[in-house]
């Protein structure tokens, strides 16, 4: 019998090698990683570009039935523009039915407000996946439980056609009356106050019946009514990343009184006020849009004579939290900073929003005050070209 030489072969690898595979494959991680993100977030913002055209459906299907748009749950006072009033519910509550939500909207008694009974706050503690921006990376959740919104619908402006903001008791390009008393181009959007449940609540918490203000009579927005077109009218934006409660970083709050948090059953904080990033509460689903205090004359943060540079649109989105210090300071638990009432959106570049005849874009970040002033008031006889704002 013959005998072989037979030498073994290397097992393992060397240090040498094991380091030049573990680079391989950081440099992978490292390509991979940040192609899984985007992928994720253009899903996320198709998600969210879809939940915005199923509300817009929602609110032209409200329309047809009714012949009128919802109203905005908060809005104007349309014999004195500088008063705010608010609804027992918030328009995302009356579009429950046409979102494949009816069990929810049936659950809810509109007689009184979302949080003014134990059954209206189970029912108001569904969270409706139309109503959430999959891309927020900032929401926390509700204390109480309550279900959130990333979206809001857009019930007023403060910005004049100058492009900076209006200012109550000023004279010239800021002020169209001159009246000390009154606001001059403060405006209303396409929808509209009108008193869904009988009558309207003001910023104290004190119910007013239509009798007692009978100028909502008849107030509501129609389709009609968009005279510079309803394809050239905005209606909702995004409001979203850090929309949390009150309680919550970055802590955005309102000063008007809840008339339901009365009941005691509220625990969200016993302030007593409203909060802004329920779907359920009308402040939370509506605001007016203002424009940082950079861009008001009559704040100490004003930027400059006759002028704002701005952003309007994702004002102060960084850093997290907003700015601090020095002229424009703008953090975001003052009011219209960031995603505090004002259009402020996760996704690169502008917010998702939605037109009065249901089409969905994405509003730049480098729109203009001016421009921002006439998509918003429906009627002022200035339709703009949007391809520059989209």
């Amino acid at each position: 019998m013959l005998m072989r030489n037979f030498k073994p072969g290397r097992l393992g690898f060397t240090l040498i090698e094991l380091l030049v595979v573990m680079a391989i494959i950081a440099v992978l991680i490292g390509i991979l990683v940040p192609a899984v993100q985007k992928v994720r977030e253009a899903a996320n913002r198709t998600t969210c570009i879809n939940n915005v055209k199923q509300i817009g459906l929602a609110i032209l299907n409200f329309e047809s039935g009714f012949q009128k748009l919802p109203s905005p749950g908060e809005g104007l006072d349309p014999a004195n523009k500088g008063n705010k009033w608010y609804e027992k519910h918030s328009p995302f509550t009356y579009l429950l039915p046409y979102i494949e939500q009816t069990n929810t909207y049936r659950a809810m008694d509109l007689t009184i407000p979302y949080n003014g009974s134990a059954q209206n706050i189970v029912a108001s503690q569904t969270q409706i996946p139309t109503y959430i921006c999959p891309s927020a990376e900032g929401l926390q959740a509700d204390p109480a439980g309550f279900g959130q919104n990333s979206y809001m619908v857009i019930s007023y402006t403060d910005i004049t056609p100058s492009g900076l903001r209006d200012v109550k008791g000023s004279t010239g390009p800021f002020n169209l009356t001159g009246n000390p008393a009154k606001y001059g181009y403060r405006a209303e959007s396409a929808l509209k106050l009108w008193g869904t449940g009988g009558g309207l609540y003001a910023p104290n918490g004190a119910w007013s019946t239509l009798a007692a203000v009978p100028q909502f009579k008849g107030n509501h927005g129609t389709l009609g009514a968009a005279t510079d077109g309803t394809s050239n009218s905005i209606i909702l934006c995004e409001d979203s990343s850090y929309r949390n409660h009150r309680t919550l970083f970055p802590f955005q709050a309102s000063t008007a009184v809840d008339p339901g948090s009365s009941a005691g059953l509220d625990n969200g904080d016993g302030s007593g006020f409203r909060a802004l990033n329920r779907w359920a509460e009308p402040e939370g689903a509506s605001n007016g849009v203002s424009g940082p205090p950079g861009a008001d004359p009559g704040s100490m943060q004003y930027t400059g004579a006759g002028s704002y540079g701005g952003p309007w649109v994702n004002n102060t989105a960084s850093p997290v939290g907003g700015a601090l210090g020095g002229t424009g300071n703008c953090t975001w638990d003052m009011n219209n900073c960031g995603p505090n009432d004002e259009p402020f959106g996760p996704h690169a570049g502008g917010v998702v929003t939605l037109f009065l005849d249901g089409h969905v874009g994405l509003m730049r970040d480098s729109v203009g005050g001016t421009t921002l002033y006439r998509l918003i008031v429906p009627n002022d006889g200035n339709p703009v070209d949007t391809s520059g704002a989209f």
